[in-house]
């Protein structure tokens, strides 16, 4: 799910970039300010990037405005997504396919394939590229379930 993010970026008393972005995560957000700005790393920038509920803000800004008029919606510059890899992912299920409460975030399902393609491989990096993981998330769960064991 796309969530808007407020971005301000700046460079002693000049300010580099100041906007808006519609992306997945924050460092979607990271990276579209490193290329609107065109520079690599953000070293010795002062920035913040903000997740913006955009119904309380038109909230606000029509209690401000008296109550009398609709908010207009924000214009959004999108960004385009990448293709995802080629997995067979899982639908994300708030329960798995055994009835226990599962992972509503990825699925159950798609974590069982990735402990088989672990076992496979043995390797955290390979897994997480397979399934668009991040390696984190791979180890995480992988020391919560013990697969080393």
């Amino acid at each position: 799910m796309n969530k808007l993010y407020w971005i301000v970026c700046e460079e002693k008393d000049t300010t580099l970039f100041e906007g808006r972005h519609l992306g997945r995560t924050r460092a979607t957000a990271i990276k579209f300010l490193k290329e609107q700005i065109g520079r690599r790393n953000l070293n010795g920038l002062v920035f913040t990037i903000t997740e913006i509920p955009v119904p309380l803000i038109r909230e606000i800004v029509a209690e401000i405005l008296g109550g009398d008029l609709p908010a207009p919606p924000l214009p959004i510059k999108e960004t385009p997504v990448e293709p995802e890899p080629e997995a067979p992912l899982a639908s994300p299920a708030p329960v798995a396919s055994d009835g226990r409460p599962g992972n509503p975030g990825f699925g159950d399902d798609l974590w069982a394939q990735a402990r088989a393609y672990w076992e496979e491989c043995r390797c955290i990096r390979k897994t997480a590229e397979h399934f668009g993981l991040s390696q984190n998330s791979v180890k995480t769960r992988a020391r919560r379930e013990g697969w080393r064991k």
